[in-house]
């Protein structure tokens, strides 16, 4: 009986720890339930926060390609436009030469011999000429059809990457397994959605309308050839042969574009109580508007230094039509605070991303100054950014 009244009062006791033991159990068990839902919702909100980054990051890298594309074009629209004085440039060069061979010939006529050669040496560039210049007539016309076919490409640019980037941000959220959740992409400060603003940041100039921007970096572009083709031919102290000439961007003031080209090579005779200029060579051409007024500096200083002859090119100049012109997508001031940015927001998730301008230390500008921000050179790139105070306060205020 003893042992059963022992037996008896050791169930007892276990069955008091049992029940003692259920809450601390059960107590566990919503600690380890909590923190398990705790970490899913964690794990959850990093997933989506991933999400987001990547999908800001890749909206801003297509906002990247479309303004070094951009850049790219105005490049080729620069190009093109000097390619144009180089062609122009090409005819008045050769028409130069080739007076100055038929004054040559002339001049040699009595020369035994030296006649035959220089009159078959001019008989063949006057041959010559006319061909020429019908070349450079279809180059010029070609030059034409690329620059439309530029600023057309622009147009396309600009209208079909703004529609790419939703179209984008959705693949990508099909792909990251977040599709099911919402999810809007703002212009920053995060008050109007994309892409209602994009519109405005780059707009299309007129290069006439543009304050003279792009036809300061045209000229500022033209090559030693097109600059200026002055130099001596010969320097014998009371003989000189003097050589000038250049291509000049002319633009009017109701806003036309043209191209003009002068060469010259005059002979000067320095005597004692005189000068003289002897003209030996001419050429000139345009494209536009003629030739009718000059500086002293203009066509490498063919006034200041050959100033009869120069009348004679001005007097004899080949017209090669008008130029249409140049139209192009540029923003004058892009300073830091209004380098555009988005915003993509999911239900509790917030990514920011935006574009920055940096030229590679490896690319250092000749003249050592710090490039600012602008639409002719491809040095756009990506980057996460974090949001502003500005940032945050619309966004709590209004989503």
């Amino acid at each position: 009986m003893k042992l059963l009244s022992l037996a008896t009062n050791s169930s007892a006791s276990a069955g008091y720890v049992s029940i003692l033991t259920l809450p601390v159990v059960a107590a566990l068990l919503l600690l380890l339930l909590g923190s398990a839902t705790q970490q899913h919702r964690l794990q959850r909100q990093w997933h989506l926060q991933s999400a987001a980054d990547a999908m800001a990051l890749s909206a801003a890298t297509i906002m990247a390609r479309e303004f070094n594309l951009l850049a790219i074009v105005n490049r080729a629209i620069i190009a093109n436009q000097v390619t144009r004085g180089q062609l122009l440039g090409l005819s008045s060069w050769y028409s130069n030469l080739a007076t100055a061979a038929l004054r040559l010939a002339v001049v040699s006529s009595v020369i035994p011999y030296v006649n035959v050669l220089t009159r078959y040496l001019a008989t063949i560039m006057q041959r010559i000429e006319q061909p020429l210049r019908a070349i450079i007539q279809a180059a010029l016309v070609m030059q034409q059809v690329v620059e439309t076919v530029l600023h057309t490409a622009q147009w396309m640019i600009r209208s079909s990457f703004a529609m790419l980037i939703p179209k984008t941000l959705t693949e990508l959220a099909q792909r990251q397994q977040v599709a099911e959740q919402s999810w809007e992409i703002f212009h920053s400060p995060g008050l109007i959605e994309f892409p209602w603003l994009w519109w405005r940041v780059v707009t299309p100039q007129l290069g006439v309308q543009d304050e003279s921007l792009l036809a300061d970096m045209v000229t500022a572009s033209r090559d030693p050839f097109s600059q200026s083709r002055s130099y001596r031919w010969l320097d014998g102290g009371l003989v000189r042969i003097q050589k000038t000439g250049g291509s000049e961007l002319q633009v009017e003031q109701y806003g036309r574009w043209g191209w003009q080209a002068l060469d010259t090579v005059a002979v000067h005779i320095n005597l004692l109580f005189t000068r003289q200029e002897i003209p030996w060579g001419y050429g000139a051409a345009y494209q536009t508007t003629a030739i009718n007024r000059m500086t002293n500096d203009a066509f490498g200083r063919s006034r200041r230094s050959n100033p009869r002859t120069t009348r004679g090119a001005v007097a004899n100049q080949h017209n090669y039509g008008v130029a249409l012109n140049p139209q192009y997508f540029n923003q004058r001031e892009l300073l830091p605070t209004e380098w555009p940015a988005v915003i993509v927001k999911f239900d509790r998730v917030v990514a920011k991303a935006g574009l920055r301008f940096s030229r590679p230390p490896q690319m250092p500008r000749r003249d050592g100054r710090i490039e600012r921000a602008n639409l002719f050179n491809p040095l756009w790139e990506p980057e996460l950014q974090a949001l502003t105070t500005a940032d945050k306060l619309v966004l709590e205020r209004f989503l």
